[in-house]
This record gives structure tokens, sequence and C-alpha cells, in this order.
């Protein structure tokens, strides 16, 4: 912990903030770069031309540099309802080339519904971003101070705040209110817009831009800012994630292998079997007994949740996102709990680039090789962090409810248990999944045909049923998460649902 923090803090007026992050989604707590341009715009109101140079160029230059923040945000939630804005659209350029030709023209014409649901605060609620100092910097204190006591909203414009500017030693920063956002490097945590170098001068050019968009008869559209990093966060109050690798399955000529989704659990078999031939010729160091770790936790040959905590999860995944997707299986995770990232590091490194290992189940001409990639758009519907779940394959529930719905809810906190959720959560559960393509959690229908997902043997005669996971206060939860008895093979796997 450092000795000393540049603490700067803001106060709302009322208890809701409109800002949203990229795609319209709620953004809370706001983003450090959020903050630094209400600085700049703060500064800019506080000085001009020269004197903006001289006064605030420097210090906010300083901070532009202090990297990301910790933030200590009080709990926000959704609003429980929606209000609807008629606003005028993003068409200012044909107005103003109206105007220029001597045209009639007004933004007025032009107006499209907009539905706000704020996030709702605590009554003065109060937030904090703590950068680390050391005992030489921060020597401009007294106009930072005087820049943040200047700032007079945060978000929309009607989201009223005070702010203000403080050192504070490292042991009071305990006592401040609210939940702890750390800066992480999860490729599933939360992603915020924090400055960077370049930031300030890329937010000058921006305003000189809004102020030469009209000259003469020429309108210029004002560029967006692009000069700023991404920065991982996570909640203290939110579970820890596990750790996961994404791969996708390629033909031979470079375009995607797909398989069927209804017997993804071959994958799930092939990428296992495929894990326990380049473990047993390169196991990793520090394992201790490596034919028990293979056995164990690349196998999963275990004999209670205990052992089983530590598992390698072999998690093929349905196409979601799009209402006219082929829902076959193109991609597979590999997960790990945090305990065990260094293990599976090594694991992916000896996967990608190998070709699957058929088991008896399957029949392949010519089976697909596993390709590493980073998240893609598919791939972040199953980690990113979401407020509400819903199973994309059926979660198996640990037993047999016998039709007993006091029973199905109790299998399900158990399973719940299991599977390490221990944030409070409301819960419903179907037959069917919330995802239009995925398959029902029955295994035949009345007819006695196979409708439902292939299952293991040892899953055959447990109760199965798609649930929704609803978390309380607004908490956001990380993937990948895999509910239930199959979640070590694709079975009970969830995905970010937009309620």
């Amino acid at each position: 912990m450092s000795s000393s923090y540049l603490c700067l803090s803001v106060r709302f007026m009322q208890p809701y903030f409109h800002g949203r992050a990229d795609g319209g989604s709620p953004e809370w707590p706001p983003s450090p770069l959020r903050l630094f341009q209400a600085l700049v715009a703060a500064a800019g109101n506080q000085w001009r031309a020269g004197d903006f140079e001289e006064h605030a160029i420097p210090v906010l230059k300083w901070l532009e540099e202090r990297g990301a923040p910790v933030i200590v945000a009080p709990r926000a939630s959704p609003a429980m309802t929606k209000y609807r804005l008629y606003v005028p659209d993003n068409v200012a350029d044909k107005v103003a080339r109206s105007w220029s030709g001597g045209r009639e023209g007004s933004i007025a014409d032009y107006r499209c519904e907009k539905d706000v649901r704020p996030m709702v605060l605590p009554e003065d609620a109060e937030l904090h971003y703590l950068y680390p100092l050391s005992s030489d910097e921060c020597t401009s204190l007294p106009a930072l101070k005087s820049i943040a006591q200047s700032i007079t909203h945060l978000g929309w414009g009607i989201d009223m705040v005070v702010a203000d500017a403080s050192i504070v030693d490292g042991s009071s920063i305990v006592s401040l209110l609210g939940e702890r956002w750390e800066p992480v490097t999860h490729p599933s945590a939360d992603r915020y817009r924090v400055p960077a170098a370049g930031t300030l001068s890329a937010l000058v050019k921006k305003h000189e831009s809004f102020l030469r968009r009209l000259i003469g008869d020429e309108f210029a559209p004002v560029p967006s800012l692009t000069q700023f990093d991404i920065q991982g966060y996570q909640c203290s109050s939110a579970p820890v994630p596990q750790f996961a690798v994404v791969f996708e399955l390629l033909n031979d000529d470079n375009t995607w292998f797909a398989y069927p989704q209804d017997r993804l659990v071959h994958i799930a078999g092939m990428v296992r079997h495929l894990a326990l031939k380049m473990m047993r010729a390169a196991p990793p160091a520090g394992v201790g007994d490596a034919a028990t770790w293979l056995d164990k936790y690349v196998a999963g040959h275990v004999s209670g949740e205990s052992e089983a905590q530590g598992r390698f999860s072999y998690l093929p995944l349905p196409s979601i996102g799009h209402s006219h997707v082929d829902p076959d299986v193109r991609r597979v995770i590999v997960t790990a709990p945090s305990s065990g990232r260094r293990l599976l590091e090594h694991l992916a490194t000896y996967l990608s680039g190998q070709y699957l290992i058929p088991t008896g189940e399957t029949k392949l001409a010519r089976p697909p090789l596993l390709n590493r990639i980073s998240a893609d758009s598919v791939t972040r519907r199953y980690l990113r962090p979401a407020n509400c779940w819903a199973s994309v394959t059926p979660v198996i529930l640990p037993g047999h409810d016998d039709r007993n719905p006091e029973k199905t809810r109790r299998l399900i906190e158990k399973a719940l248990h299991q599977a390490g959720i221990a944030q409070p959560c409301d819960y419903e559960w179907s037959p069917y999944s919330s995802f239009p393509k995925s398959l029902p959690a029955h295994k035949y229908d009345r007819r006695k045909t196979r409708i439902g997902y292939i299952r293991p043997d040892h899953l055959l005669h447990q109760t199965a049923v798609h649930l929704k996971l609803h978390f309380e206060n607004g908490v956001k939860v990380s993937g990948p998460l895999a509910i239930g008895s199959g979640r070590f093979c694709g079975l009970g796997t969830m995905a970010g649902f937009e309620t």
C-alpha cells in the first residue's frame, strides 16, 4: 500500500447518474476518463488561453500519466422504471447545410425517442479516485484542488456534483465508504476508459475542432476522442472470476469448423483428451505428483466437490448474439479457478495449434485445429460482466427433483453453491432457454424423439433446467459462468442476458 494518495472526491447533489458506457449500457462507477474530461472542462472555464497553458496544462498532464486509480464508490443499481425523452437527432450537419445554402431549417424537425434509465445512488453519494503517490509528487495540489472545486457535473448535464482534491495517507483510505474497484488485467473484468499520455492534447484539439465546426458555408464534423487507454476493473464485492482461454475451431483452409450444438459434449471430450495427451508429455512445474494432477484436474476424476473446484472446465460455446445466428459450436473456452492461472496458461500454450483427437463418440473425416484467440463478439457474451445471466445449455441439477418445485429450488441453490456463486441473486427456471436457438432441457419429446443435448452417461438421470439469474443490487458478475453437474463439459454454460 502506498504511503499517500491523491484523492479526487465527487459528491452527487441528486441520487441519480445518467452516464453511459460504450453501446449505451449503464456506467457505474464513472470512468476515470469521464472524471478527467470534467477536470479539463472545469479548467477551461476557470482559465482562458495563456492562463490555461500556464496553470492547467502542467497539472493535467501530470494527472493523465498517473495510470488507473483505485475507485471507491457506493453501490448503485438501475432504476426500476425508465422514462422517455424526445431529443434532437444527430443531424445538425443537414440543418447546417440548409442554413449555409440560404434555406430554412430547424433542428426541432428532427427528433427521436430516447428511453432513460439512470443509475440510482444513495443520498449524498460520494465516490473517490485514489492515485498512489511518492513523497515528492503532486506539488501542484493547490491548482488541482482549484480545478476540482470548479467541476459542476459528472455524466449528463443534469448530474450535478461538487468535487475536491486532497492528499490522504494509506491507512485512512480503508475508512472511505463504498466498494473498492481495483485495476486488474483479467480479460473478463469490467472495462473502463482511463486517460493516457496524449489525452489532454486530444481533448484540446477536439475543443478547437468544435469551435471551428462552422466556417463559412462548410460544416466539419467534430472527430471522436480516440486517445485513451482501456483498463479492466474488478469490484471488491464481486466473485473472483475464473480465468479462461479462448480457442476457435478451424478447418485446414482456415475457415471455421462447425459442430452441432446438441453434441457439444463431444467437443469437450476431444479437448480434454488432447489436454491429457499434451500434459502427459509436458506437465507443468509445481504440481507435485504429475499423474495425480493429470487424473484429478485435467481428466476430472475426482471424488467430491472440494476436489472439483480445482478442475479445468472444457466449455464448447454455441454461437449466440443474433436472432438469425447459426448456433453450431465454433469456439471453445478452457477455464480454471483464479489460483490456477499459471497452469491454464501452460496448458493453453500446448493446446494452441493442435488438432483435436476424435474419441469413440466422434467420427470426423478431418478433426479441427485449435487456434487461440482473444475474445470476439460471441465469446464476450460468455465472459463480459453482466447483472443478468441465462443458461445457453441446460443446467444439470445435482440430483432428481421428482417434479417437486421445492426440491427443484433446493437443487438449484445447491448447484449455485457448488459453482462458487455466493453473490445473492434471484433466479427462475424453465424447460426453455432465454436464447431462442438453444435446445430445451428435455432429453426427449412426447414421441420419445431426442430433442435436447447429448449428455454423458453419468448425468442421464438427473433433472435438467434452464436458468436465469439476476444478481441483487445491480451487481455485475464476470464470466465464464457454468453451473450444475455438467459444468465441466459444456452443460450449464451461461451468457450475459439483457433484460
